[in-house]
Parts: C-alpha cells; structure tokens; sequence
C-alpha cells in the first residue's frame, strides 16, 4: 500500500449524518484524495495516476493494472447504494483491451488489508489459480461483494484457462457478442477448503452478462444465472440498442454532445427477500438505457465452479455486509488500453436527481433561467411503494451553490453568489436563477449546486434529510455576442427549451 499522500481540500460535498451519504468527487485535480488508496495490485505494480483529465487506471501499455479504493469513506448498505461515474477506455488499437471493473467491498475490512485482484480478463476483482511456472496463484479482491466489469475485450466474463492458469466462469452458454460486454459477479468465496483453495481462491460467480455491440435481435444477448441450479441461462435481450463499451479514439469527450461519451449509473435497491436488484444504465453519447435492468442478487445461490473442480455446484452465502466501500480497477493483458475514470457520485436510491443544463446568454445582460425543471425529487405521500419521482417534489428552499470541485460555496447571503465571471442570484420562491457576466466576460460560465426532495414545504421524511441529497448538477451559461437572447434556447440534455428573460 502506498504510505505517500496528496491531501486535497474542498473536493467534495460533505453528507452531515454520517452516513456516508451524499458524496462526489472529480478526480481532476492532479491530487490525490485523502480517502482514496492505491492498494496492492495482484503480480503487477498499480499504475493508477491522479492526473487533471480523471483518474486513470492504466496507461494504454501490456499487461499492467491499477486500482483505488476509497478506504476511508464508508457507506451503510441497509438502504441500498448509488453510484454514477464517467468512463474513458480509448486511445488502444482496434482490438483494445481489457477493461475497467467498479466494485463494492466489506467496509468493516482494516484497510491495511486491502487488495486489488487479478489483472488481465479478471480486472482487478477475480482470482487466477497459477502454477509455480507463472509465479504462483493471485487471490482475488478481499471483502468483494459485487463486481461490475465495463469490459471491451470479453474476458472478465468467461472461464480462463490458458495452459496451467484457470478461473471459473462462462462455459455452459455462448454469449452473441465475445467482445463489448456488461458482466456482474458476484461475492468473493471466504471458507478454506484444502490446501489448493484457500479462501479467496473460488466463489466471484458470474451472475449476468451481456453484449452490447450486437444487434438487439441476436439469440443469447444475454446470460444470468439460475441461482437455482448454479447453471447459466442465455435470453434475448432487445431493451437497448447496439452500441460500443469502448469511447475509442485517442482523445477524452468533453460532453455528450461527442457520441463517444460514456457515463455508467448503477443502483441497488433492497428486496423485500433480501439482497438485493441491480440496475445498470449507460449514457453513450446523449442516450441513456438500461442495460441491466432489475437483476436479483439474493442472500444465498448455487453456481458452478469450474476453475480446479469439475463443474462443481456449490452454494455461496452471498448476503451484503452492514457496509460498502467503493473501489475501481482496470488492466490491459496483451490488449491495451487508456483506461479513466471521473466525477464519481455516490448516494442513496430514491435521493433527488439533478440534470446538467447548457444556457446561453449575452455579455453585460442579466439573464433568468430554471435550471430545476429537468431535475426531480421522490415522495410517496400518497401510499406510492416505490416512491415516484416529480419535479414538484423539490424543496426550492434546499438549494445551494457548489464550487467547480463539489463543495459548498459558504458564506452565501441573500441567495447571491460573485465571482469572476459575473454574479449568480438563486430564488427560492421560484426556483429559478439568474446570471448576470462580469464586464468584459464572454465564454461559458460554470456553478454546480444541490437541491433536497421533502416537497415545496420541505416536511416529507426521508427525502428531506441530507443523506437524501442529490449529487452536484453543473449549470453552464454560454456568453456570447452571438446569442438572440429573444429567442428560446435549448437548456439541456433533454431538450428542456424556454424563454430567456432579461433585465
């Protein structure tokens, strides 16, 4: 574990109830945050790096990986988990691999124990039996609960065995696509049962996967488990369309105006039977789908190992910890890639939601908009289980700026905040804003904020409370000489189009 750390300050906003959450984080500051660790990566040294761009996990080198946990921040798992994140796998060739894995891990583990597993297909979460030839055996990730691989090369789904290195996966059923998958496995197998398998050396079953650059029609688009009967089962999947895991190219998006954006939302919601459903959705480029949608991940499930044994069945225990910590990993094998990671948010299912908008405005001019009328709060008031989402749910009086960084801007009077690109005025009996440029300013002006649900009286509990908070949303405003302010302007990615008013 690396002993050396970057302090940064002011680089995230601070949930208040200790319950980990709401919590963000960029990583585009160069620094590394106090609460995340490069922790020992399997066979390889970690090539995770802080850079401006995000974090990256791996250079677009063979045969290297990375990893970061956030060891010291801790979220309670009884209400389930949030979490969305903005991903970069490009700069490889045609053939790029292998991919970035973004995982959930026992929080009550001493971080000095932390590890990161196996590189190559096992993308820093499984484990690799070896003989003494290669080095010996690679445990895999300490603590793991569930394991999500945004996976461009195919491996982390399958059964790897090449020459005398295995470990357990796909092998009943043919996935449509070997490349461009979404797989799911699950918790790390912690009894010892002989010499050759130690604890951490089996379980991490395959619970789901599925192909994303293959037409929506294809038979076998998707593989789960019958928790059942530990066997794999193939179904058609035409829910979303055919699109690449990988951003490709050798640059970074900027927006989802570039069809290259990436952005993956995954939430975990309690079953009433215990354990969990698990949603998975991906932005590429302006459109968002679901890709896994619902799954049940149950306390307890059958799956066939198959790394040293012959398609034995067995039964994990699979129920969550009382905690969760957060880490990522990525690795290249003999493919390659960059892979990146940024603007990490994590909170709790049903907190409020918040969509970025885009505004233009003209230089000197005093401009009006309503950047939370894309945005949306939870209730369930009138008996609703779950709770439904409205935009009349938000509590205008819960708003409040964020800094670049997602923290929050203290000191706020009157609902007015200044700074070098011109002021910003908040108006909680509307929830509307206004943004009036500095002399001389011209450009796009930037200010995150928050907002809370509880309804316009801000009385409705849970939703009210500030682990209930939503994740930073970033209002831009585009100045310039060249913008009609008599005419409607489109205010966000999903094509919320108003007036602008001007003073």
């Amino acid at each position: 574990m690396s002993l050396l750390f970057i302090f940064s300050q002011n680089i995230r906003a601070q949930n208040e109830q200790g319950t980990g959450y709401p919590y963000f984080v960029n990583f585009t500051q160069g620094l590394q945050p106090q609460e995340a660790y490069k922790v020992t990566t399997s066979g390889v040294q970690n090539d995770a790096t802080f850079t401006t761009d995000g974090l990256r996990l791996t250079r677009n080198v063979n045969n290297i990986s990375g990893g970061v946990i956030l060891a010291d921040k801790i979220f309670k798992s009884d209400q389930g988990i949030k979490f969305e994140f903005e991903y970069v796998i490009y700069g490889g060739d045609s053939n790029g691999g292998d991919g970035i894995s973004i995982f959930l891990v026992d929080g009550s583990i001493p971080k000095q124990q932390l590890n990161i597993g196996s590189y190559g297909g096992g993308l820093g979460y499984t484990h690799v039996m070896r003989t003494s030839r290669w080095g010996g055996n690679l445990e895999g990730l300490r603590g793991a609960y569930l394991g999500i691989g945004l996976d461009e090369f195919g491996n982390f789904k399958t059964r790897f065995l090449q020459g005398d290195r295995t470990r357990n996966g796909l092998t009943d059923v043919s996935l449509a696509g070997g490349r461009s998958n979404v797989t799911l496995r699950g918790k790390r197998g912690n009894q010892y049962l002989s010499s050759s398998e130690p604890a951490g050396y089996n379980g991490y079953p395959l619970l789901y996967s599925t192909a994303t650059n293959v037409a929506p029609s294809s038979n076998n688009r998707s593989v789960y488990l019958d928790v059942q009967t530990g066997k794999h089962v193939g179904i058609k999947n035409p829910n979303f369309g055919q699109f690449n895991m990988e951003n490709g190219g050798t640059s970074i998006p900027q927006s989802d105006t570039d069809a290259r954006f990436r952005k993956a939302y995954v939430t975990l919601v309690p079953n009433p039977s215990g354990g969990y459903n698990v949603t998975l959705e991906i932005q590429h480029g302006t459109v968002k789908e679901k890709i896994v949608d619902n799954y049940y991940y149950p306390t307890s499930l059958k799956y066939t190992e198959n790394a040293m044994q012959n398609n034995q069945v067995r039964t994990l225990d699979t129920s969550p910890p009382a905690t969760f910590r957060i880490g990522f990993a990525a690795s290249t094998g003999a493919a390659k890639n960059i892979h990146l990671l940024k603007n990490l948010g994590v909170s709790k299912p049903y907190a409020a939601e918040v969509t970025d908008d885009l505004f233009a405005g003209c230089p000197k001019i005093k401009s009006i908009y309503s950047p939370l009328l894309n945005d949306a709060a939870y209730s369930k008031r009138n008996g609703q289980n779950p709770p439904t989402a409205s935009y009349d749910n938000i509590d205008f009086n819960s708003f409040r700026f964020l800094d670049i960084n997602g923290a929050v801007i203290p000191n706020i009077v009157g609902g007015v905040y200044t700074n070098n690109e011109g002021t910003w005025t908040y108006y909680p009996s509307t929830g509307k804003l206004s943004f009036k440029p500095a002399d001389g300013f011209t450009g796009v002006a930037q200010i995150r904020y928050d907002i809370k649900g509880g309804g316009r009286d801000g009385t409705e509990i849970p939703y009210n409370q500030e682990d209930y908070r939503s994740m930073p949303g970033l209002i831009q405003v585009n100045i310039s000489n060249s913008n009609n302010c008599s005419k409607a302007c489109v205010i966000s990615n999903k094509n919320v189009t108003q007036k602008i008013k001007t003073e």
